[in-house]
């Protein structure tokens, strides 16, 4: 299978000792790409292990060009007091949606913000079931009228559809109906050893003219992070089009394999810039990183690869 190429300046952003709040670590960014230039959100760790979520912005591809040195969002809630960690961004009908886990001591959660600028951000709270729940993106147009998202329940990813952001907002009951038949509402789950212990969807899906481009994270058995790719039907993304058999991205370099968390590459964003896919991704849980493909040799090579 045709792997991504690693940007060869990788880590682009690193830890900073003077600022507290990311010392220990900063990785997982996603990532938006407005304005020609992409805008990082990405998740910075204090020495206590918990997370922020700072803000950096890129050209080129890989070139910080600006990089706040205090928090965009932090913990404010009981929800958060562990943190709030691994972002993803989704430009959709005139704002930036973000995606992100909330971690208390009963466990991980999906949130919800919003910002237009990426210096104003306003929280939502909780929009996921009252279950350990990560990995969740929403799609940046709607499908069928309605507002599509992804997310893992038990080790599988799952969609989920509502009729409005008040409805993700509030949709307390719309959980506990959903969660009376999941199966129901699954669209991928773990077939190949690299990825047999749990896989997440990592990006934003970004739409092309052959269906939705998914990047997604599996783990295996001895705890290896690695990132696949899938192709969803752009009218019915429930139908999954082309999956890879093998990794396009996996741990290599000395900051993938010795970090926070060992043997890890996460990919929490991607952008097209031309004919160019970036996508960025967190090293063990310390730094940021970036790899690349041509876009439509890469959609060659996954159409090659059929639903399994």
């Amino acid at each position: 299978m045709f792997k991504l190429s690693k940007h060869p300046g990788n880590p682009i952003i690193a830890p900073r000792s003077t600022c507290g709040w990311e010392v220990n670590g900063t990785f997982n960014p996603g990532a938006i790409l407005h304005d020609g230039k992409v805008h990082l959100l990405y998740r910075g760790v204090d020495e206590n292990l918990i997370s922020r979520l700072g803000y950096a912005r890129i050209t080129d591809g890989s070139q910080v060009v600006d990089r706040e040195t205090t928090p965009v969002l932090e913990p404010s809630t009981e929800w958060e007091e562990l943190g709030c960690e691994d972002p993803r961004i989704t430009s959709f009908e005139g704002q930036f949606l973000i995606t992100y886990t909330a971690y208390s001591k009963r466990g991980p959660r999906i949130a919800l913000a919003s910002t237009n600028d990426f210096t104003q951000f306003e929280k939502y709270g909780l929009v996921g079931p009252d279950r350990h729940d990560k990995d969740c993106v929403i799609f940046p147009e709607r499908i069928d009228g309605k507002i599509a998202m992804l997310h893992r329940l038990e080790s599988r990813v799952q969609i989920a559809y509502f009729d409005d952001l008040d409805a993700l907002v509030d949709s307390g009951k719309y959980w506990e109906e959903y969660l009376t038949n999941l199966k129901a509402h699954e669209i991928m789950r773990s077939i190949s050893d690299w990825e047999e212990s749990k896989i997440g969807i990592g990006p934003t899906p970004l739409k092309t003219p052959r269906g939705w481009l998914v990047i997604y994270h599996g783990v295996s058995a001895d705890r290896i992070y690695r990132a696949g790719a899938i192709l969803l039907d752009l009218k019915d993304p429930r139908n999954i089009l082309a999956r890879t058999q093998q990794p396009i991205l996996e741990p290599e370099a000395p900051f993938e394999k010795r970090g926070i968390v060992a043997n890890v590459v996460f990919p929490d964003g991607a952008v097209v810039e031309g004919k160019r896919l970036s996508v960025y991704y967190g090293g063990a849980d310390r730094v940021c990183c970036v790899a690349f493909a041509p876009v439509e040799e890469f959609l060659n090579e996954l159409e090659k690869v059929f639903k399994t």
